[in-house]
């Protein structure tokens, strides 16, 4: 089943939002530790610098991660999600 499309309501200041990402299945891919601590991090620093996103919280489990972002549009938040998503499944 698809996921629902996300919806950034227009305006003149960042908007927070709250991401959730599971991982497939629910499986318990995600194994803590340093390892993951350190790739983890450096994905979403690589990609938080590329596309300008403010991240103010995270959170991750074996089976899925959340985000706390502040997005300017619902453009730069799929486009950070997409890059994100593909280089943590690598």
């Amino acid at each position: 089943m698809a996921r629902k499309q996300r919806y950034i309501p227009p305006s003149p200041s960042p908007t927070l939002v709250f991401i959730t990402c599971r991982t497939i299945q629910g499986r318990y891919l995600l194994r803590p530790g340093p390892d993951l601590n350190d790739l983890f991090l450096g994905i979403l620093g690589h990609v938080q610098h590329r596309y300008q996103m403010r991240i103010c919280g995270l959170c991750v489990l074996s089976s899925h991660f959340h985000l706390l972002l502040l997005v300017d549009d619902a453009r730069q938040l799929s486009r950070f999600m997409c890059w994100a998503t593909i280089r943590t499944a690598g």
